[in-house]
């Protein structure tokens, strides 16, 4: 069973709220587009760092995958098949209906494990019976340009 950091929509659907509102009266018309650029640029920084800062995303990033690949028109089918997560992850690290939220809850995930973590870890903990997840098992997984 996965029970390890997973997200609520109570616990982030205030950012979410923010995020829609900031970005909103900054005339964005697709919110969840910007949210994603900032992502990548990101990652994109730490990648000339030598920082592959998609793995600090760990047990989140099947689900922060999934929500870039839709909205960039990918079928779910085609997502599953590209990348072979285990749906019950990408489930699990996903809060419904609530894109923005998901990628609030997957980033502070990444932050405060980047502060605790060795960088480039791929392996992390689904919960407390030593159920794992190794990033490197994904070779369809999004990676850094290092």
């Amino acid at each position: 069973m996965i029970n390890k950091f997973l997200p609520t929509l109570e616990k982030f659907q205030p950012a979410e709220q923010q995020y829609i509102e900031y970005f909103t009266t900054k005339g964005e018309k697709d919110v969840l587009a910007k949210v994603i650029s900032n992502m990548k640029g990101t990652a994109e920084i730490q990648a000339s760092q030598g920082v592959d800062s998609w793995l600090s995303y760990g047990v989140y990033l099947p689900a922060v995958e999934r929500i870039f690949a839709l909205h960039q028109g990918e079928s779910e089918e085609a997502f599953y098949a590209r990348t072979q997560y285990p749906k019950d992850i990408v489930d699990a690290y996903t809060i419904p209906d609530h894109d923005i939220a998901t990628l609030i809850a997957a980033d502070k995930y990444s932050r405060i494990h980047q502060q605790q973590m060795p960088v480039n870890t791929s392996l992390w903990s689904l919960n407390d019976e030593d159920l794992k997840i190794d990033l490197q098992d994904f070779p369809h997984r999004i990676k850094a340009k290092i």
